[in-house]
C-alpha cells in the first residue's frame, strides 16, 4: 500500500513538472519584411513570446494588457510572457497598425484528479465447518443358534437275568426196593419223568422272575 502511493505520488509530481516545463516554452515569432511571422501565434498560459527582428529597420513588439518589448534592431530579440488566457492583438511599437499579429493564449488543461487507491476489501477467511463425522454402526453379528445338543436315546437295559437258584434235588432217602430184575424198564421210565419234571419247575421259576 505505502509503494503505490509513494508512486502516485510520484506520478503527480513529474506530471507537475512537465506541466510547468510545458507552460514556460519559448516560442519564436521573426520580424521580416515589416511583418511579423507568422502573424498569429498560439499558446499556453504561462509561454513567452520571443521576437526576433530580421529586418535592417527597427521595430518592437507592442502588445495590449501585456507589454511591449524594446526597440529591436537587426539580429536583436525580445521576450513577453502570457500568464492570462485570451486573445491578444499586437502591433509594431515603431510602425503601429501597418504591422499587426495576434496572441491566442489557452488555459493551461487542468490535470486530471490523482485517483486515490481503493484499498482492497478484506475478504474473510472462509471457515470451512466439516461435517459431523456419523459413526459407522457395526452389524450386529448374527448369534450362531445353539448346536443342539443330541439327546441319547433311552438305551433299554436288557434285563439282567438273575441267576437262578440252583435246586437241588434232594434223592429220597428211602431206599427204594430194588427192582426187580424185570422192572429195569419201568426205572428208567420213572428217572426220565422226575427230571422232566424237575425241568418243568425250573423254566417256571425262570419266567416269573423275567416278568417281575
Amino acid at each position: 500500500m505505502k509503494a503505490a502511493r509513494f508512486a502516485t505520488i510520484a506520478g503527480a509530481l513529474l506530471f507537475v513538472a512537465m506541466a510547468s516545463t510545458a507552460s514556460a516554452a519559448v516560442r519564436p515569432v521573426d520580424i521580416s519584411g515589416f511583418a511579423f511571422v507568422p502573424q498569429s501565434v498560439t499558446i499556453a498560459v504561462g509561454d513567452t513570446i520571443t521576437w526576433t527582428n530580421r529586418d535592417a529597420a527597427a521595430h518592437s513588439a507592442r502588445v495590449n494588457g501585456v507589454g511591449t518589448t524594446a526597440v529591436l534592431t537587426q539580429g536583436q530579440s525580445g521576450s513577453l510572457p502570457f500568464m492570462n488566457a485570451g486573445t491578444f492583438p499586437y502591433d509594431c511599437g515603431v510602425h503601429g497598425a501597418s504591422m499587426m499579429g495576434t496572441v491566442i493564449v489557452r488555459a493551461a488543461a487542468t490535470p486530471p484528479p490523482t485517483p486515490v487507491p481503493t484499498a482492497r476489501p478484506t475478504v474473510a477467511p472462509t471457515v470451512v465447518t466439516p461435517l459431523p463425522t456419523v459413526a459407522q454402526t457395526a452389524a450386529p453379528t448374527p448369534t450362531a443358534s445353539p448346536s443342539p445338543i443330541p439327546t441319547a436315546a433311552p438305551t433299554t437295559a436288557a434285563p439282567s437275568l438273575t441267576p437262578l437258584p440252583s435246586l437241588a434235588v434232594a434223592a429220597p432217602t428211602e431206599q427204594a426196593p430194588a427192582p426187580a430184575a424185570g422192572d429195569g424198564a419201568g426205572t428208567i421210565a420213572l428217572l426220565v419223568g422226575g427230571a422232566v419234571l424237575a425241568l418243568l419247575g425250573v423254566g417256571a421259576f425262570a419266567l416269573t422272575r423275567i416278568k417281575r
